[in-house]
């Protein structure tokens, strides 16, 4: 297994774990955000070429639009620590790609929780009868919608195994 490779399969473990942590608490863990940076790290020093500065650049500025974002309440800080370290894998060129998909992947989930979330409270499972994930206006896991748009990101812009 190359530096490369395991750079990805780290990345690809901890946004998955990330998803985990979100759907049971709600909560994502700060380490994880430190592990998707090292994959990134490893996959650049296992890539010829890799452009250190770009990928430096695109963490960089979604951070700081991450931080508008956490405080106009569109994203929660977990969701902004996750997202900056999915964008140290993005060069300037690709992290709007990055950016977009994650969105639309977040965009159906939020679709399909709000139409599973009236489903039940139709049903008269609500309340405490209900998972706090399909509880009428509980938090929507986005880490799940960031695993789902990094996928395709990845497969996208990534020199897959």
């Amino acid at each position: 297994m190359t530096l490369a490779d395991a750079g990805l399969w780290l990345m690809a473990l901890s946004v998955l774990a990330s998803a985990g942590f979100d759907l049971r608490t709600f909560e994502i863990p700060d380490t994880i955000t430190v592990l998707i940076i090292i994959g990134a790290v490893l996959f650049g020093l296992g890539t010829p070429g890799f452009d250190w500065a770009s990928h430096a650049a695109a963490g960089g500025a979604f951070f700081a639009f991450g931080l508008l974002a956490f405080a106009r309440g569109w994203l929660g800080g977990g969701d902004v620590k996750v997202m900056t370290g999915c964008a140290c894998w993005a060069t300037l060129g690709t992290l709007a790609a990055q950016v977009v998909l994650i969105a639309i992947a977040g965009g159906v989930l939020a679709l399909v929780l709000m139409l599973l979330r009236r489903g039940l409270a139709v049903a008269g499972v609500t309340g405490d009868n209900a998972p706090r994930l399909v509880q009428v206006g509980a938090d929507l896991p986005y880490a799940v919608g960031i695993a789902g748009g990094m996928a395709v990101w990845a497969w996208r812009f990534l020199p897959l195994p």
